[in-house]
């Protein structure tokens, strides 16, 4: 199951039957999508990539005199050094124009993997007065390819250096759509309590507003938890949502406060008492 934490708008979710997929950009984590580039690698790795196939060193020579960097391009080793300070100079431009070009491709849905995280209601559930809605993962998400577990660390992904680029190579292609992919996945440390999972989707038709959305599949959606501080009026849209034929399989929880830990115990409404 996966889990979204939404504030009492998350009803209207499931109304629409779409959710909302965000752009990297607007995330509140401005380290969201950060990663390096490997600068100790550069110049071995690219040299390998000249001694495999000489005709990078002339495509790259006629490119370095273009900007005037001075060369030698009888030499493997200096056109690798020249090469590689080249594009560790450029870095920061690099990174900034992957990151926009990420950021127009692609969308982001971001999941947990646990409905009782007191931290995930407080910043993401309008301090508990909001709900979660726990969808059946393999249901939600068609392509496994585009499902990502977060991981977390001090470290950020480093990419590795290439002379291919604009010449993609397939290896250094299949190196990059897993760097990718990484990237999505990691973050820093102190998040680690969010148990995040990732879906992207890339970005198509947007509504009037500007928004992008991702279809969800009514029976999907298993599972809707009230917060506990969440006013009456929830649990009486819930009820409603459950009486509609699409939604008929739902079970809907009150999240509750143990007496005993820091915990939140969810607690199945009754069925029966539901007109």
């Amino acid at each position: 199951m996966l889990y979204k934490y939404c504030n009492s708008d998350g009803f209207d979710i499931l109304l629409h039957s779409r959710l909302k997929v965000t752009r990297v950009s607007e995330f509140n984590d401005p380290f969201d999508l950060a990663f390096g580039m490997d600068d100790e690698t550069a110049f071995e790795r690219i040299k390998a990539e000249f001694e495999e196939d000489p005709k990078l060193i002339e495509k790259w020579s006629i490119e370095l005199t273009k900007l005037g960097w001075s060369h030698n391009k009888n030499s493997i080793k200096n056109m690798a050094a020249k090469v590689s300070e080249f594009l560790i100079e450029g870095q920061e431009n690099a990174i900034k124009s992957t990151k926009e070009f990420f950021n127009n491709m692609f969308g982001i849905t971001c999941m947990s993997e646990r409905p009782d995280i007191i931290q995930m209601w407080s910043h993401y559930a309008n301090a508990h007065k909001g709900i979660v809605i726990g969808l059946e993962e393999n249901e939600f998400v068609g392509d496994r390819a585009k499902l990502v577990k977060v991981t977390n660390g001090k470290d950020m992904v480093l990419f590795p250096y290439t002379a291919s680029i604009p010449m993609m190579s397939k290896q250094v292609m299949k190196e990059y759509e897993k760097g990718f992919k990484d990237v999505l996945g990691r973050k820093e440390s102190g998040w680690c309590y969010e148990e995040e999972v990732r879906v992207f989707e890339e970005l198509e038709e947007q509504d009037k507003d500007g928004n992008y959305y991702v279809k969800i599949p009514p029976s999907s959606v298993r599972e809707i938890y009230l917060g506990l501080r969440s006013p009456e009026t929830s649990e009486i849209i819930a009820r409603a949502l459950k009486q509609k034929k699409e939604f008929r399989h739902l079970k809907i929880f009150r999240m509750e406060k143990s007496t005993k830990e820091y915990k939140l115990i969810p607690r199945l409404l009754n069925v029966q008492n539901m007109p």
